[in-house]
């Protein structure tokens, strides 16, 4: 039996039944192994950059008798991942302006059908204004505690549907409500926007990316204080 951490479990929830999927940054391929083994999907292809995650993986494969129902294979993101083999993409374990240049240097996700599950460690506001932009409508977000730390995973869909939102939007998401465990992570975001703003205008810093800052200030104080 396979019980993945409540980080990698997030992740599963959020996966379509029967599709065919993807996993970017597998290392050692807990997520696509309970994918098959709770029977979620038939068909997963799971990648990583180098050798030594994959023979990680391989390791799992061989622990729980799954060689030859899983396809492990080194690709920098998504650039040796042919559009046929995904109806769906994980990507999780790595920071969220990485995974947005992966997302964005595949042009071929952006299809009617296709979905995505993320999870980025860091900078989920570089992950939801990529999605927005790029013609995904985020259709969940779920917070998780996991060994002392909290994690946004976000699922999408392709609509076509560009979105250009506040940039409040981009680093808060749908949650603002200090009722779950969403107040974690969403404290340490304004924390950090506060910092940084703090420290670039105490320097005489002021350009868009200041006014950008103010803003998700604005945004968030304006959506915790009614």
């Amino acid at each position: 039996m396979l019980i993945l951490s409540p980080r990698l479990k997030s992740v599963a929830d959020m996966v379509f039944d029967g599709r065919k999927t993807v996993d970017i940054g597998t290392d050692h391929a807990y997520l696509p192994a309970y994918l098959i083994i709770n029977g979620i999907t038939e068909q997963v292809l799971a990648c990583d950059i180098g050798e030594l995650p994959l023979k990680n993986a391989e390791k799992t494969l061989q622990h729980y008798s799954l060689q030859g129902k899983i396809e492990l294979r080194i690709s920098d993101g998504l650039k040796n991942v042919h559009p046929h083999e995904a109806e769906q993409i994980t990507v999780c374990g790595m920071g969220g302006t990485l995974m947005s240049q992966i997302l964005d240097d595949a042009e071929w996700i952006r299809r009617e059908g296709m979905h995505l599950v993320l999870q980025p460690m860091t900078h989920s506001e570089d992950i939801r204004e990529f999605l927005c932009k790029n013609g995904f409508e985020i259709s969940e977000e779920k917070y998780v505690s996991d060994s002392g730390h909290t994690y946004c995973c976000i699922a999408a869909d392709y609509t076509g549907k560009i979105r250009i939102d506040d940039p409040g939007f981009y680093y808060f998401g749908y949650s603002l409500d200090y009722e779950n465990i969403a107040a974690d992570y969403i404290g340490r975001q304004i924390c950090r926007v506060k910092k940084k703003y703090q420290g670039m205008t105490s320097s005489g810093i002021t350009n868009e990316y200041t006014e950008i800052l103010h803003s998700v200030i604005e945004y968030y104080e304006k959506r915790t204080t009614t």
